[in-house]
């Protein structure tokens, strides 16, 4: 099955359980990045459960995760990663996304050279 009518099915099931809101949280690191899990909320603020088979719940994993990667400016997949939440909101047309992203960032400081005396009654006496 060709990938836009996967994507087509994947929207047109969400639309019929009549989706309000997608919540997935992700998270990233270590040259891996994942989809933690999906949310669906109804109109009603019910949660639903909505399943997509195979294929087709592939390729809308897939588009959720390209998504995330074409618009955080971090690199969120490598090094110490990032993690988040994105929250579409399907009432809207066309559909508002909203990305709430926490970027992981290490620094090394190295500091040498540094003598210490002893003697130096300062410290000491």
């Amino acid at each position: 099955m060709e990938t836009k009518l996967k994507r087509n099915i994947a929207v047109q099931v969400i639309k019929d359980h009549n989706i309000a809101s997608i919540e997935v949280d992700y998270s990233g690191g270590g040259d891996d990045g994942c989809l933690d899990d999906t949310r669906y909320e109804d109109i009603n603020g019910k949660k639903v459960d909505v399943k997509l088979n195979g294929e087709v719940e592939a390729e809308w994993d897939d588009l959720l995760y390209n998504m995330l990667s074409e618009n955080i400016e971090w690199d969120w997949i490598n090094n110490d990663g990032g993690y988040g939440q994105m929250i579409i909101d399907c009432t809207k047309t066309p559909w508002k996304v909203n990305i709430n992203h926490t970027q992981r960032v290490c620094e090394d400081h190295y500091y040498d050279d540094i003598e210490f005396s002893t003697d130096d009654k300062q410290h000491f006496f």
